[in-house]
C-alpha cells in the first residue's frame, strides 16, 4: 500500500504540489485564526451555582440551601460529581460534567433543574450561575487610583508661600511651544513636486517640555499620568492652567473610584467579544444606611420592622391611567423612587397620637450614604487600598486578541474619566504569551538548523532534509 503511494506520488509530481500548497495554505491560516494561550486549559467542564442567604450561619444555609441545590444537581445528565460548599451568607455548589460536554448545554440543563428546585428553597434567595470561563480564564487584571500622592508631590515642590495652595505666580514658566490647529501644506517646486510641507494656520501654545515635566515628578511614569489625567484638551502636552490643576488635585476616595469601576469601565468592558465577566474587587460599594434609635422608636411607638416596610413601599413608581384632553393622552403616575437622603429622611413611617402628625423616618433614625460591609481588601504594591477590575475570559475564547481589544477600550475609555484617576495593567497575560511564542519561534528554528545537519552530513542530500524541515513547523 505504501509503496503504491509513493510510485503514484512520484508520477504525479504536480498533484502533489497542489496538495502540499493547500496543507501550507491552511497551516498558515490556522496559524493566524487559532486560540493562543501561555497556559493549556485542562480544566474540567463545570458550573458553578452562587446562592446569596444573608444573615445566616454556615449551617443554616448548608441545610435550607445547599443541601437542596446539591441533591437535585446530582441527576443532571451527565455529571459526574457534585460538590457544595456553604459559607457565612453565601452557597456555592460545583457541578462537573464529562469530558467533551458542550459547556452551555451543560449550563441549560443546571437552569432547568433549579426552576425544579427553586420551590424548595427559602424565600428570598434567588440561585445564579457563575461565568462562562474556566479556570484559567483570569487574563487581565488593573487597578484604580487617584492622582493624589504625586499631587501632594507638586504642591510641595511649587507651593513656596506656604498656602496649600498653588497659585498661577507660584507655576514656573514653560520652555516649549507647540503649534494647535495648525495644517500641512505640500511645498511644490515648478516641475509641481512635493519638496515638503510647512504649518500654515494655528495658534502658538507656551506648554512643558518632557524635562520640566520629569523634574518635578521624577517617578517613573509619573509624567504619563499626569498627561493622560489632566491634558483636557488632548494634546499630548500640559499648560500651566493644566499642571496648576494638577497640583490643587483634592483627590477621590475609594467608593468614588468604585462607582467608576462599576458604572463605568466594568459594563462596557464586559461588552467586548470574548469577555465573560469582570469582576470588581476592593473600595467601597455606597449604600443608602438607616440606623434607627431603639429609644426613639419606642417613644413613637413605631417598630424596626415598620420602618422596613415603610421604606420599601416609599421606594416604588405607582401606575394610575391615562387621561385624553385635546385629543392628547396624558399618562398619570406617582413618581416615588428615592433619589437623595432627604427623600428618605421625609418618609412617614408612624403616626403621632397625641399631635395625629406622621412621624418621619428622621425623627426615628440616622440616615446616611455610607459604605457597605465588606470583609477584604486590595492592595498595591504596599502603597494603600485601590481598586481592582478582573477580565474573565470566555470559554474557548482567543487570550491574545481579548486582552488586545480589552487594552485598547480602555485607552478610549481614559477620555471619559474625572481629571486624576489612574489606571495600572496589574496583571497581563500577553506578556507570557508573547514569551512563550518566542520561545517556540526559536526552539523551533534550531531544530531546522540540526535536522538539516544532520541530513546533510550523513545522507550528503540536501533535498532530503527539506522534507523534515517543511514537516517540523
Amino acid at each position: 500500500m505504501i509503496e503504491r503511494i509513493i510510485q503514484a506520488s512520484v508520477h504525479n509530481r504536480l498533484f502533489v504540489l497542489i496538495v502540499v500548497a493547500m496543507i501550507v495554505a491552511g497551516g498558515l491560516w490556522s496559524i493566524r485564526t487559532i486560540a493562543v494561550d501561555a497556559i493549556p486549559d485542562l480544566s474540567d467542564v463545570q458550573v458553578i451555582v452562587f446562592t446569596e442567604y444573608a444573615g445566616q450561619a454556615p449551617q443554616v444555609v448548608e441545610d435550607q440551601v445547599t443541601y437542596p441545590l446539591s441533591t437535585a444537581m446530582l441527576s443532571v445528565p451527565y455529571a459526574t460529581v457534585v460538590r457544595g460548599y456553604s459559607f457565612f451568607g453565601f452557597s456555592m455548589v460545583y457541578i462537573i460534567f464529562e469530558d467533551g460536554t458542550d459547556l452551555y448545554w451543560a449550563r441549560s440543563r443546571v437552569l432547568e433543574y433549579l426552576n425544579y428546585v427553586s420551590g424548595r428553597l427559602p424565600k428570598g434567595t434567588t440561585p445564579q450561575l457563575g461565568p462562562d470561563a474556566t479556570g484559567v480564564g483570569w487574563i487581565y487584571e488593573y487597578s484604580l487610583t487617584d492622582f493624589s500622592p504625586r499631587a501632594r508631590q507638586l504642591r510641595k515642590r511649587l507651593d513656596r508661600d506656604g498656602s496649600g495652595d498653588v497659585s498661577d505666580e507660584e507655576v514656573p514658566e514653560p520652555e516649549e511651544a507647540i503649534v494647535v490647529g495648525a495644517k500641512e501644506e505640500c511645498l511644490r517646486s515648478l516641475l509641481g513636486v512635493c519638496l515638503g510641507t510647512e504649518l500654515t494656520g494655528g495658534v502658538e501654545r507656551v506648554v512643558y517640555s518632557s524635562d520640566q515635566l520629569r523634574d518635578l515628578l521624577p517617578e517613573p511614569g509619573a509624567v504619563g499620568f499626569l498627561i493622560d489625567g489632566f491634558d483636557r484638551d488632548r494634546d499630548d502636552h500640559v499648560s500651566p492652567t493644566e499642571l496648576r490643576r494638577a497640583s490643587n488635585f483634592a483627590g477621590l476616595d475609594l467608593a468614588q473610584l468604585r462607582s467608576l469601576q462599576d458604572w463605568y469601565l466594568r459594563y462596557d468592558l464586559m461588552s467586548q467579544k470574548g469577555v465573560s465577566e469582570v469582576a470588581s474587587v476592593g473600595g467601597f460599594v455606597r449604600q443608602y444606611q438607616v440606623e434607627a434609635d431603639p429609644e426613639k422608636l419606642r417613644a413613637y411607638g413605631v417598630t424596626l420592622a415598620g420602618v422596613r416596610q415603610a421604606i420599601q413601599r416609599a421606594n416604588m413608581d405607582t401606575g394610575g391611567r391615562l387621561i385624553e384632553m385635546a385629543e392628547t393622552e396624558f399618562m398619570v403616575r406617582g413618581q416615588g423612587y428615592i433619589n437623595s437622603i432627604d427623600d428618605l429622611e421625609t418618609i412617614p413611617v408612624g403616626l403621632d397620637q397625641n399631635r395625629h402628625i406622621p412621624v418621619l423616618l428622621s425623627q426615628v433614625a440616622r440616615v446616611q450614604i455610607g459604605p457597605e460591609g465588606r470583609r477584604g481588601l486590595v492592595e498595591m504594591n504596599g502603597m494603600g487600598e485601590v481598586v481592582s477590575g478582573i477580565v474573565l475570559l470566555r470559554f474557548g475564547g482567543n487570550a491574545l486578541e481579548v486582552i488586545d481589544r480589552v487594552e485598547a477600550r480602555i485607552e478610549e475609555l481614559k477620555r471619559g474619566l474625572p481629571e486624576g484617576v489612574e489606571i495600572h495593567v496589574s496583571y497581563d497575560r500577553s506578556k507570557l504569551i508573547h514569551r512563550a511564542i518566542s520561545t517556540l519561534r526559536e526552539k523551533l528554528l534550531e531544530e531546522l538548523v540540526v535536522v538539516a545537519l544532520v541530513c546533510i552530513v550523513f545522507l550528503l542530500h540536501l533535498r532530503s532534509s527539506l522534507v523534515a524541515i517543511l514537516t517540523l513547523p
